[in-house]
């Protein structure tokens, strides 16, 4: 076989270039915009008071939001607009390379692009967006290791945050399944699946070495079908590094409610997909889906028990919850709706691409797909409405005919449809490869990821574990006299119990500072906020030096909500300290 960077690398050369009402708005949300208008004249984005040039703002990290900023930066690079991006990440994920992240076919840094190197033009926000305030104009953005909020006033509003996940449909999903959308999803599940291979390594029981070489992969659409193809290829072969694991005993098992997997590509090429999992050992489940999930087990609709340590839930797409923030027209599935030119219906400058908007597609008279193609295609388009838009031209409608579909099978084969063609096996799989590549931005990405291909071709892919947690699974803290713990109107973001020293509970009034309590070694504080999912009411300061242990709000809220007895005496403190008017001290 030839080398990939013979065939690629002049190509690749001379291209540089994924439970309220849906229209409902929380309170917290309403209490932010009335504020908006009060800060709306300081904004944080660097644009200067006076400036002439248009804001153009774009929220959403992922295909649709960095395309669209790559076709606005040749009017920013001439001082047309002034262009910012907010994205939870500071980097740009290629989704379609992630599931070779959990077989070690790429390295995990290769299919990321930081951000600041993709758009040198644009002012980038990685920060959380925490209101969509469409009447002030403004989008209001907490930044991450601080607690205040900041707003950025926008002309034009490009909304592209593609779509989250939801996996409360199945009881015990969202504790113990994998989800798959990003990076860290990926390099979880890769370090999960590679202790596994440790344990049954030492495991004496073959029920539970089964059950520990045992893979439940839920949803067989393209990444469904994308990781436990990966999944089978990786664990067979790396089985084989283990004394006592021998390849066989892995099993991987693809639920599909269906009647067939990859219902997204024609009828034959989802049989021929089909039948290569089969070959290579995926088993394959039609009409089945997983009703409830343990750590060890996951349980069928059909009342089956299938013993495993590993679920990934391929399902459960849902649409972002800032959504809620904005009122606008939404179709079935709470997606933005947009007209024919990505503008959001009803509103003025406003437009949506990607997963997150329920587009027209005019090449077939339905809706867009939500893929990767067609929010690279709408981001484009858009980037080409927005110049219009702000030059006083008229926006032209979307049109667009997807080139094909492809899907990989595993090592060395895929199935695919282009032009109408449908090709599979080799040729696929070569398909698929090769036109990702040429996608995938920065031309340093391309070349190390087209290393990583060519050294899977001569070497294993690698084994080793990568545990990235602290070596003390519980954090601790200490404060001076004087110091803050946490300040009154900040976001509530862990629970405390005190080691050693007295915490001074204290809060602002219209009178000054009030004293709420003084709280001593095996009291404990922040409970209040984190039950009522807000900031907090008062102020916590170290009135001596203080020792304590903290647990994060994710955490806190698992443990209030299990335990019936903890959450009994939650509620007996909080009576008991409203009763004695010490509410503050959470």
């Amino acid at each position: 076989m030839r080398c990939w960077t013979c065939i690629f690398l002049t190509r690749a050369c001379t291209s540089i270039s994924r439970d309220a009402d849906c229209h409902d708005t929380g309170s917290g949300a309403q209490d932010m915009r009335l504020g908006a208008s009060a800060v709306r004249e300081t904004p944080s984005n660097g644009a200067e008071l006076g400036d002439s040039r248009a804001r153009v703002v774009i929220l959403g990290g992922g295909y649709g939001g960095v395309y669209a900023a790559l076709g606005l930066s040749g009017a920013a690079r001439q001082g047309e607009i002034h262009l910012s991006l907010v994205s939870r990440e500071n980097f740009f994920l290629f989704q379609p390379m992630l599931a070779e992240v959990v077989s070690g076919s790429v390295e995990p840094p290769h299919i990321v692009s930081p951000l600041r190197r993709l758009l040198p033009h644009a002012d980038v926000h990685q920060a959380e967006i925490e209101v969509i305030d469409n009447e002030n104009h403004v989008i209001i953005l907490r930044y991450p290791g601080t607690t205040d909020f900041k707003t950025i006033p926008y002309d034009h509003l490009l909304i592209a945050l593609g779509s989250g996940s939801d996996l409360s449909a199945a009881p015990g999903l969202s504790e113990h399944a994998f989800p798959f959308r990003t990076l860290g999803d990926a390099f979880y599940l890769r370090n999960h699946v590679i202790g596994l291979l440790e344990q049954a390594e030492i495991e004496k029981d073959e029920s539970r070495k089964k059950a520990l070489l045992t893979f439940v992969v839920a949803g067989g659409g393209y990444t469904g079908v994308e990781v436990a193809a990966e999944l089978n290829s990786f664990v067979r072969e790396a089985a084989k590094s283990y004394r006592h694991v021998a390849p066989e005993l892995a099993r991987v098992v693809l639920l599909q409610g269906a009647d067939r997997i990859l219902p997204e590509l024609p009828a034959d090429l989802a049989q021929f997909g089909h039948k290569v999992l089969e070959r290579r050992g995926v088993e394959v489940r039609l009409h089945c889906r997983i009703a409830r999930a343990t750590g060890e087990s996951a349980i069928l609709d059909s009342g089956e028990t299938i013993a495993a340590h590993t679920v990934v839930a391929a399902v459960g797409a849902a649409p972002n919850r800032v959504l809620d923030t904005l009122q606008c027209e939404r179709d079935e599935k709470c997606r933005v709706a947009v007209d024919e030119t990505l503008a959001v219906r009803g509103m003025i400058n406003v437009w949506a691409v990607g997963d997150c908007a329920a587009a027209p597609d005019l090449a077939s008279g339905g809706r867009c797909p939500p893929t990767a193609q067609f929010a690279l295609r709408q981001a484009r388009h858009v980037a080409k409405n927005i110049r219009a838009a702000i030059r006083g031209g008229r926006p032209r409608p979307f049109r667009y005919r997807a080139m094909g579909v492809f899907v990989p099978l595993g090592r060395y084969s895929g199935a695919a449809q282009v032009f109408g063609r449908h090709v599979s096996g080799l040729a696929a799989w070569w398909l698929y490869r090769s036109y990702y590549l040429y996608q995938l931005p920065r031309l340093d990405r391309k070349i190390r990821v087209l290393l990583d291909w060519n050294l899977e071709l001569f070497f294993h892919r690698d084994i080793v574990k990568q545990d990235v947690r602290q070596s003390d699974p519980l954090l601790r803290a200490h404060y001076e006299p004087g110091q803050a713990i946490f300040r009154q109107g900040e976001v509530a973001r862990s629970f405390y119990i005190i080691v050693r020293g007295n915490v001074r509970i204290e809060r602002q009034t219209q009178e000054g500072q009030e004293r709420v309590a003084l709280l001593g070694a095996g009291e404990y504080f922040g409970e209040m906020a984190l039950l009522q999912g807000r900031w907090h009411t008062a102020s916590a300061v170290a009135e001596t030096a203080v020792d304590v242990i903290t647990l994060s709000g994710t955490a806190f809220t698992a443990l209030a909500t299990s335990s019936s007895r903890f959450g009994e005496l939650l509620a007996n403190v909080a009576r008991q300290r409203r009763e004695g008017g010490t509410a503050a001290r959470g």
